[in-house]
């Protein structure tokens, strides 16, 4: 009799075991469930140890800002959805909830340029690999062209185009991917003010607002110089901040 008993408790222990370890797919559904019943603290709480897991899904990102924003935090959702951008650039909804954020929190929503609108229709990773290859079959047609034993006009002029096609195409790539041009930023997650040097007796130069985007320049103790929006830079607490892309946040698959 107690070896069964021993047995059904060690069956419940390894049941919950891998409930908490088990299929991401499994634990991102129940987490879905637990906000489609409102329990978005608990929501809230499974996004967030699906993302310190290592999600690549960019879901687990929206879902947990939608969850941040029903717990009233907006600032914290925005950078959730500004990771769920990162890892998807083409993520409608994120881009609207995004928006939708910063006009509540009295932010400039994010406008998109061109390399962005590129990113809708082809993955930057794509992009990148496309442009090298036209780049690098540029160069040998014009290496061809220049030592060919007859003069190939023609052929320099298609290589130096083709080149010059490939190297655009890395170049849009770099600018418009959310990974590197949200490396350094951070976002504002509590009202502060900018000082001139990393102390609290500073000059003043502005308050900062919840949701306020800022790229960080460096760090000393427990201060970060960063570019503030009136085009200067001030010292800020680090305690204010939270990074758009931790070291932890996963890359783009």
């Amino acid at each position: 009799m107690n070896k069964i008993f021993l047995g059904l408790l060690a069956s419940l222990f390894a049941s919950s075991l891998f409930a908490a370890t088990g299929d991401p797919a499994a634990r991102f559904e129940e987490a879905n469930r637990l906000y489609a019943e409102k329990d978005y603290a608990e929501a809230r709480n499974s996004y967030e140890q699906l993302a310190l897991d290592g999600a690549t899904n960019p879901a687990v990102f929206l879902n947990l800002g939608h969850a941040e924003y029903r717990l009233g935090r907006p600032a914290l959702a925005a950078i959730n959805y500004r990771r769920a951008l990162a890892l998807d650039p083409a993520d409608t909804a994120a881009r609207s909830s995004l928006e939708h954020v910063q006009r509540e929190l009295g932010q400039p929503a994010p406008g998109m340029g061109f390399a962005e609108v590129v990113g809708k229709y082809i993955s930057y990773d794509l992009l990148a690999l496309i442009g090298s290859l036209l780049f690098w079959a540029g160069s040998l047609l014009v290496v061809f062209a220049v030592f060919s034993a007859r003069k190939q006009t023609g052929l320099l002029a298609l290589g130096v185009f083709v080149a010059l096609v490939g190297a655009t195409a890395v170049a849009v790539s770099w600018a418009g991917d959310s990974r590197i041009a949200l490396e350094h930023i951070s976002v504002v997650v509590e009202e502060t003010e900018a000082r001139s040097a990393p102390a609290d007796n500073g000059q003043k130069l502005s308050d900062l607002k919840k949701g306020a985007p800022v790229r960080v320049i460096a760090a000393r103790d427990d201060w970060s110089l960063v570019r503030l929006p009136i085009g200067v830079d001030g010292w800020i607490k680090s305690a204010a901040l939270q990074p758009v892309l931790p070291a932890d946040l996963p890359p783009s698959p």
